[in-house]
């Protein structure tokens, strides 16, 4: 965990990969051989669904873990808004003691096992992020692993999700309160809507964000370094 030990190891490897614009032009601060892939999704594990009709009462949902659920709270005020205009559950993986003051919450904690599977039970995605310079280095993960699956996702426009989600044709990109009422209201009140966006994000992600779209990036640099 050593600070130091990052930049070492980024002076002395043979390549570097990296994740985000941001951090790729930080690596070549120290090392001028680098490469960035986003991270990627296995879609064989992570498939589209078909059926974009609730089934009991609309889902909301969100993955993540404790250290950054407080990033979820960002959006306290919509849910209690919006829960007041149409019923809803939020589903929270990644913290099971989760709650928000007259929202319906289901909180679990993260499993590999059904990660997959709780993730394709919602009906809606969010990935709410602060405006912190920490942020440029995410490379959305979460957004990609909802659209994978076929969620329509609303997204805070900041970052590298830029070059994952154009607004209102695969997904939603939202910085103020309101915007982002405004987008889930929309998702909430039109299953057409969720099924276009749901379909286009499942397809983005295929095309550039998957392992298939990604291997033969990692393949080439493999094959330069071992000659």
């Amino acid at each position: 965990k050593g600070r130091k030990k990052p930049i070492y190891l980024m002076k002395h490897a043979d390549h570097v990969i990296t994740c985000t614009p941001y951090l790729d032009q930080f690596v070549r601060k120290y090392n001028q051989h680098t490469t960035d892939i986003s991270s990627t999704i296995n879609t064989n594990l992570y498939r589209p669904k078909t059926d974009y009709s609730p089934k009991e009462k609309l889902v909301i949902g969100w993955s993540g873990s404790h250290s950054t659920s407080k990033y979820l709270h960002l959006l306290d005020e919509v849910f209690q808004e919006l829960s007041k205009e149409h019923d809803f559950k939020l589903l929270v993986m990644g913290d099971e003691n989760f709650k928000i003051d007259g929202v319906e919450v289901e909180a679990i904690p993260w499993q590999e096992e059904y990660e997959v599977k709780v993730i394709s039970q919602f009906d809606i995605g969010v990935y709410p992020l602060p405006n912190e310079e920490w942020v440029l280095g995410k490379s959305g993960l979460k957004a990609l692993q909802y659209m994978a699956a076929g969620i329509p996702t609303v997204a805070t426009a900041i970052g590298t999700i830029f070059r994952i989600i154009q607004n209102e044709e695969n997904g939603f990109l939202v910085n103020t309160k309101e915007e982002w009422k405004a987008a889930l209201s929309k998702l909430m009140q039109d299953g057409s809507l969720r099924k276009k966006l749901g379909q286009k994000a499942s397809l983005t992600v295929e095309n550039g964000y998957s392992i298939n779209a990604t291997k033969s990036v990692y393949l080439s640099i493999l094959d330069k370094l071992s000659k």
